[in-house]
């Protein structure tokens, strides 16, 4: 059965329609789980649109115009920007789910940790960096500990990766000012939220970051968990679903 992608009214807080929105996160998924962009006629036989490639073509234009998509250099495939990542992951993390395979797996690995007598905290934030591929960080009140950091080493610029080092170094200064714009971000029912370094000023991620991060009680201390990547391994289901289990076995829902 074909995917209806019938053009309708332009939704007013995204400036879309429903078939732009649908188009674009078909190629958002593609470059999120491939790292590969994805051609109108490709498009259209993996998704079962049922519009022709010229039509899809035409709204890659119109996305571009927008600034949900971008071309690299003339000719060159379009490719999401951090506008279309911010409104692509924030649609998965409002109902990201976990598996009952990953569910227990990670029960399994927390429980582990529990019983050994290293830093929680600590030990939470290398399970994070090792199963997101990310830079991962972790505080509370009075300490702050980060791990993850040979994933910098996928950095696009130098610069960029120095910009985070620094952040994560000064993680102390930092915190006050994340736990006070985290208030003001949209959370899912776990309290995940993510952060864009285009949108913040404060948190100097570098350009083609982001943070996603969550709160929890830990030891009694109110504890923020996070790590710092890339877009598209944020949009990576995988990645939102282990953030959203460990945050809830924390917590005990789970």
């Amino acid at each position: 059965m074909s995917k209806s992608l019938k053009k309708s009214r332009i939704d007013s807080e995204t400036n879309l329609t429903p078939r732009q929105r649908n188009l674009l996160f078909a190629v958002v998924k593609e470059y999120c789980e491939f790292g590969n962009t994805v051609s109108s006629q490709d498009l259209k036989a993996k998704y079962n649109f049922d519009i022709s490639p010229a039509t899809i073509r035409n709204e890659f234009i119109n996305l571009r115009k927008l600034n949900y998509l971008y071309q690299p250099f003339t000719n060159a495939s379009s490719q999401p920007t951090e506008k279309a990542f911010k409104l692509f992951i924030n649609q998965l993390v409002a109902g990201v789910q976990i598996t009952s395979k990953q569910q227990h797996e990670l029960r399994r690995q927390i429980t582990e940790l529990e019983s050994r007598q290293d830093s929680m905290q600590k030990e939470i934030s290398k399970l994070l960096a090792l199963e997101t591929d990310s830079v991962s960080f972790a505080f509370n009140d009075q300490t702050e500990s980060y791990t993850g950091l040979k994933h910098l080493m996928g950095a696009p610029k130098s610069e960029e990766a120095s910009q985070i080092l620094d952040f994560l170094e000064n993680l102390d200064q930092h915190k006050q000012l994340f736990l006070e714009h985290n208030q003001g971000t949209p959370k899912n029912k776990s309290g995940i939220t993510t952060i864009f370094s285009g949108e913040n000023p404060i948190l100097p991620l570098g350009n083609g970051y982001a943070i996603v991060a969550t709160e929890t009680m830990l030891n009694n201390q109110k504890t923020v968990f996070g790590i710092i990547t890339q877009p598209h391994i944020i949009g990576r289901k995988k990645t939102l679903q282990i953030i959203n289990a460990i945050t809830e076995i924390l917590n005990g829902k789970i």
